[in-house]
């Protein structure tokens, strides 16, 4: 097998609009790089692409004009790929929150809603697809031969589902730090470290992939930075040199951040992104430098589009959406706007789309299967495909080849004991209740067409006998 990475710099300048938030807003400066990373994987031909891009959600109208970038000038055609946001809030908006092409045949009032919506500037758009297909292109032109070694460890000290179950016996999001009410998390963590290493026949890293749950909010403000994943890439950098690359892929963690609702702890700034960081990579070289390294002769692949109903949005509610928008004109920022906004956008797609496609990769690396899914997962869904999975290291990638928003899980919309943000009908998250089970049953489906590979057993060797030095004493005269 052989293996190549590179990364590109997509460091956006003052005044980009950024992402993460219902409203517009924008970088005010800048305060550390944004880059993609990217890793080809190569088998008697057969090529997989790995990247992780530093921004909120990357649309796959943006992925594919990479992938054209990447055949028209580099000359590089791939047989699967899975390409995510990283997640970072303190990045300038890559893609919409929704998809801007299908609204160009909406009705003209909720176009005109747009204008208080966060829509990326098309120039830095531009720039990143180019950057994407360049990452792409100059890690296939370093391929070299690899061992393969993969694993897991674990670290949850810096990470809470955000999700709470109050007296009320409903469930909040950030329900408010060490509220007398909360009564116990809504939902697990996943503190799985899970990472592919592909090494030099003299020892050397050439580059790995990283897989983890947290959210990109540690940062915080409006200045642009990559949040944890620039740490974590920094200190495998440091442990392992300069010259290795290092793949970020964010798994499930819709509902889980780094905010402990039950501690007066310090959960924003520099501190907190590089202890984050710092952590996850020390696990992650741990693992690194444990793991059987030995020469991977299987690299595979299965993706399927998933049909999955948009939720429709009723005309009563509609009629109310639209009053609140038209009371609150002088305020779009509004809490009751935004959400009035963005029912009516997701109204819009939910008639011109009633179905959306959501598409499901999974690639196999020798033992490791990769299962990549375009939703902000909930970890509850990811820990069962886990579970459910024959691979021995399975790692899930949320943001993946698209965006669809968050997918809670079912018990989320439990009329009595439900709620959250999360849950909330929007332009961005509109997908049917059932979609997440939908998600995972069809992504175990996929990894169930693949096998995971043999390593090949050590020799059979003779018990040991009785070291002659050993076998002395005591001596006590």
């Amino acid at each position: 097998m052989k293996a190549g990475f590179f990364s590109t710099d997509i460091t956006a300048p003052v005044g980009t609009m950024q992402a993460g938030n219902y409203s517009p807003q924008y970088l005010t400066g800048v305060a550390g790089p944004l880059k993609v990373r990217a890793a080809i994987f190569e088998q008697d031909g057969f090529l997989t692409a790995f990247a992780g891009v530093d921004c909120c959600v990357v649309s796959k109208e943006t992925i594919a004009r990479a992938l054209d970038f990447a055949l028209q000038k580099g000359g590089l055609k791939l047989d699967y790929h899975i390409i995510s946001a990283s997640h970072t809030h303190s990045a300038a908006a890559v893609s919409s929150f929704f998809d801007l092409e299908l609204l160009n045949n909406a009705d003209p009032r909720v176009r005109n809603l747009l204008q208080d919506s966060p829509v990326p500037d098309a120039w830095y758009t531009d720039w990143v697809v180019r950057q994407l297909g360049t990452a792409l292109i100059m890690a296939s032109r370093r391929l070299e031969p690899a061992l393969i070694n993969c694993g897991s460890g674990e670290d949850a000290a810096m990470i809470f589902n955000r999700r709470f179950f109050l007296k009320d016996g409903r469930a909040y999001t950030h329900p408010g730090r060490m509220n007398p009410n909360i009564v116990k998390p809504a939902g697990p963590i996943d503190p799985q470290v899970g990472v592919i290493g592909a090494w030099r026949q003299d020892g050397s890293l050439i580059g790995c992939l990283l897989n983890y749950s947290c959210h990109g909010t540690t940062y915080s403000g409006h200045l642009a930075h990559a949040d944890w994943y620039h740490y974590a890439e920094e200190t495998l950098q440091k442990l392992f040199g300069e010259q290795c690359g290092v793949v970020l892929l964010n798994g499930p963690c819709g509902d889980v951040t780094q905010v402990n609702n039950l501690a007066w702890s310090k959960d924003f700034g520099l501190d907190c992104s590089y202890k984050l960081g710092f952590r996850v990579a020390a696990e992650a070289g741990k693992v690194l430098v444990s793991a059987e390294k030995y020469a991977c002769q299987t690299l595979a692949g299965q993706s399927e589009i998933l049909p999955v109903a948009r939720r429709k949005p009723s005309a009563e509610s509609l009629v109310k959406a639209w009053q609140t928008v038209e009371r609150l004109a002088d305020n779009p920022k509004a809490p009751d706007a935004v959400f009035a906004r963005e029912r009516l956008i997701a109204g819009e797609l939910a008639r011109l789309e009633p179905v959306r496609p959501v598409p499901l990769t999974a690639i196999q690396i020798g033992r490791t299967v990769l299962l990549s899914t375009p939703a902000e997962y909930f970890t509850s869904l990811s820990l069962r495909i886990k579970k459910s999975s024959a691979f021995p290291n399975c790692m899930v990638v949320e943001l993946a080849n698209d965006c669809v928003g968050y997918v809670p899980d079912a018990a989320a919309f439990d009329p009595k004991t439900g709620g959250g943000y999360e849950t909330i009908l929007t332009a961005y998250s509109n997908l049917v209740p059932e979609a997440g089970d939908l998600i995972a049953d069809k992504l175990l489906e996929l990894a169930g067409k693949l096998i995971p590979e043999s390593i090949p057993a050590p020799p059979q060797q003779e018990p040991g006998q009785i070291w002659d030095y050993g076998r002395r004493g005591p001596d006590l005269n």
